[in-house]
This record gives structure tokens, C-alpha cells and sequence, in this order.
């Protein structure tokens, strides 16, 4: 025979268990097609942005598309029919886009503040820039600058700097990565393979 506690603690798990159906049922169902991800009966349809945009904080799941088995989620402050994201992974989380959207350059988002951050397990800051000057100059030289190559070994330091505009952006970072070599010190943006040396700007800031 059960006890109350027992019943209660059944009963429990059975109301636990269908309100998470009941969650999973109300995800917006997306398919694929000719590169983006559509939900024809609500009108949306997303493009997948490059890895140089990253969600400030994830919210609440949204949609699901079933062919990967992918959940794609709110980015917090930000609508849902205009901007999903995949579960945070840090710089590798894809954000997706309303198509009629048109991203941000680095430039365009004014940036008035940059996280200098080490990506190792958990992606964690060493340092806040709100120099809005050092950001300018760093923005002018990466957009502007010499385009050169990449060095691809022995690197004493790598570093994500998240670029952050409270008053445009607020929800969104733009990644660059920053890299110390014998050759010098250089800005990398992955999605484009651009590269520029920027001296010591960064360097000053950490050591």
C-alpha cells in the first residue's frame, strides 16, 4: 500500500513529467531550406550569422528543429521572431537572424565597451576596456589596417575580446580573436580570415 508521501511524490513527478511535454509541445517547429531556417505558417525565417556574433545571455527555449535535433533559444532582451540562438557554447554559438535584418560591422555597433577574455573550458574576462578611445583605435586598425596573415603556430598568448554597445547592441557581443606571437601582435576575425597587427595595444592593457 502506498503512503502518502509516496502518492504525493508520484503525483509529483507525473504533473513534472507532462508540463515539460507541454513545454517541448509549444516550441516553434522549424525546417531548412535554401539555407535559412522557416516556419512557413508564422512567416519566419532566419539566416545564420557568422561566428563573430555571440548572445549575451540565452533565455527561454523557442524553437526546435528536428532534423539535427536542435533547440534554439531566445536571446534575452531581444524578440524571437527576429533573433534565435543556438545553446551557449561560447564563441562557437551560431546566433540566427530574421532575414530582414542586416547585420552590424564592428564599426556600426559603436562599441563603447570590450571584455579581454580567456576561452578554456568556461569563457571568463581578465579585463574590461571602456576606454572608448583604445576601442576606436583598436576598431580603426582591424577595419582599416594592413590585412596580413595569421600566424598559425607557437602563440604566447590568445585571447576572445568581446566587443559590447550598451546604448545599440546590448544583447549581442562581436568577437575578435587577439594573439601574441614572435612576429607580433595581431587581431583575427575567423569568419573572414581578416588579420591585422595592432602593436601593443592589448599587451598594455594586461600585462
Amino acid at each position: 500500500m502506498k503512503t502518502p508521501t509516496k502518492i504525493l511524490l508520484t503525483s509529483a513527478l507525473l504533473l513534472s513529467a507532462l508540463l515539460c511535454q507541454s513545454c517541448s509541445g509549444t516550441l516553434v517547429n522549424l525546417t531548412y531550406k535554401d539555407g535559412q531556417l522557416i516556419n512557413k505558417r508564422l512567416k519566419l525565417c532566419y539566416n545564420a550569422a557568422s561566428t563573430s556574433y555571440e548572445p549575451v545571455s540565452v533565455g527561454e527555449a523557442y524553437g526546435y528543429y528536428g532534423d539535427i535535433d536542435m533547440t534554439l533559444y531566445e536571446i534575452t532582451g531581444l524578440d524571437p521572431r527576429e533573433w534565435l540562438t543556438q545553446e551557449y557554447a561560447g564563441t562557437a554559438t551560431t546566433i540566427f537572424y530574421n532575414e530582414d535584418i542586416v547585420l552590424p560591422t564592428l564599426s556600426e555597433m559603436d562599441p563603447n565597451k570590450m571584455f579581454i577574455c580567456l576561452n578554456e573550458a568556461i569563457t571568463f574576462s581578465i579585463a574590461t576596456v571602456e576606454d572608448e578611445a583604445v576601442i576606436d583605435e583598436l576598431i580603426n586598425l582591424f577595419e582599416n589596417g594592413e590585412e596580413t596573415e595569421w600566424p598559425l603556430i607557437d602563440s604566447t598568448v590568445i585571447y576572445n575580446l568581446k566587443f559590447l554597445s550598451e546604448d545599440n547592441y546590448p544583447h549581442i557581443y562581436y568577437n575578435l580573436i587577439y594573439g601574441e606571437f614572435e612576429e607580433g601582435c595581431f587581431l583575427y576575425e575567423r569568419s573572414t580570415k581578416r588579420c591585422v597587427e595592432v602593436g601593443t595595444l592589448i599587451s598594455d592593457i594586461v600585462s
